[in-house]
């Protein structure tokens, strides 16, 4: 008896302490954008949220419709320009047109009103460097970039200005304040760097130590942004919009329970980002509560589809809460959709009251048992009541 007791107080714990967090999303895969690995290495949602511009190897380009992405009547293949890999693009806040950079100093101007992609002006300037993120300020033309080098560049009426090449480790991404022209820049070794509207760069010195893999800056209301960072870390960057030698490093907050490890982020509605992992897996993180959620991990992408859980995270956008579209290295669409509570693998409440009254009689039945004292004064109590 005293077996079966201990036997099912361990169940009991185990269930507990093993449960892993719950997915809030349904994954459908819709469709393949060809049969072989494409290698698209990202996208960008345009301004008006209607259309996502996909990049990738070899100067891969693609729109798609972001709220009708598994419908390949929507697709526009765009003309390639080059055979150098692309790595990051930047609609400019008008949304008429958007910039493409690349390796070996590739820049490319696409048109939205004529799906036209050609060379950039005055992009001789970076002939020969890789370029690796680029970012358009929220209410001007200037754009910064940065190299795989650490160097950081202002672009600005077709002349490219080098700002700062205090780093030496990639400038893995740029985002910007919705409501200011200010900047921050993350890098692999480097730390982060806040980029003001005077272009004066402010590197932060308690950011060295970790590994910058993402920036998000998609709380309007707020001058701060987020930095995500490889070992599952996510931490505020709170601006100094008077003097941004005084911003400052908030406090790491470590996403446990996660399986890979952090690789970037994508926009998302509400304040939010979109967190990737490697393997492919995503979470939601919103900016303003600095809540976290799992979307799904590795384990759900392969149970959609076996080689869906070997891709790789290329972009990912909501169209609503909890509701949008991943496109993959490899190509694939998927759509989500909000999780109901059965795919959850909630415990029901009924169970979480069952359990919570059953451990403590448990655990005070396996002290009765093995303590032959209270057993005697039970015995004594029981025959006096006779």
């Amino acid at each position: 008896m005293r077996r079966i007791a201990v036997l099912l107080s361990i169940l009991m714990i185990s269930h507990l302490v093993s449960a892993s967090p719950e997915i809030t999303v349904n994954l459908n895969l819709e469709r393949k954008l060809s049969d072989f690995d494409i290698g698209i290495k990202g996208g960008e949602i345009s301004p008006d949220g209607e259309t996502v511009l996909i990049y990738g190897e070899d100067g891969y380009a693609h729109l798609l419709s972001a709220s009708n992405a598994d419908d390949e009547a929507t697709d526009i293949r765009l003309e390639k320009e080059t055979e150098s890999a692309l790595n990051d693009a930047t609609w400019h806040p008008g949304g008429k047109s958007a910039l493409i950079v690349g390796d070996d100093g590739t820049i490319l101007r696409f048109n939205s009103t004529n799906y036209a992609l050609g060379e950039a002006e005055g992009s001789l300037a970076m002939a020969g460097i890789d370029i690796n993120s680029i970012h358009f300020t929220a209410g001007s033309s200037v754009a910064y970039l940065g190299t795989d080098s650490g160097q950081i560049w202002r672009y600005y009426a077709d002349t490219f200005t080098l700002l700062n090449d205090e780093a030496s480790s990639r400038i893995t991404d740029i985002d910007c304040l919705k409501n200011k022209n200010i900047c921050v820049a993350g890098t692999l070794n480097d730390g982060v760097a806040v980029i003001d509207q005077a272009d004066t760069v402010t590197w932060l010195p308690n950011s060295r130590y970790h590994t910058w893999v993402g920036i998000g800056c998609e709380d309007a209301t707020m001058n701060a942004c987020t930095g995500f960072a490889s070992g599952h870390k996510a931490a505020s960057i709170e601006i100094d919009i008077l003097d941004s030698t005084q911003s400052q490093l908030g406090e790491i907050i470590i996403l446990g329970q996660l399986d890979g490890d952090v690789i970037g982020d994508s926009t998302a509605v509400d304040s939010s980002s979109i967190i990737a992992l490697a393997p492919l897996g995503m979470v939601r993180w919103n900016q303003y509560s600095q809540n976290a959620f799992l979307m799904f991990s590795n384990e759900n992408a392969s149970d959609e589809d076996v080689l869906l859980g070997g891709d790789g995270f290329a972009v990912a956008w909501e169209n609503s809460e909890y509701s949008g579209f991943l496109v993959t290295s490899q190509g694939r669409i998927v759509s989500f959709e909000p999780a109901s509570e059965a795919d959850s693998g909630e415990i029901p409440n009924i169970l979480i009251i069952l359990v919570a009254l059953c451990v403590p009689g448990v655990f005070i039945g396996l002290i009765y048992w093995n303590s032959p004292w209270l057993q005697r004064k039970y015995a004594n109590l029981f025959r006096r009541n006779k």
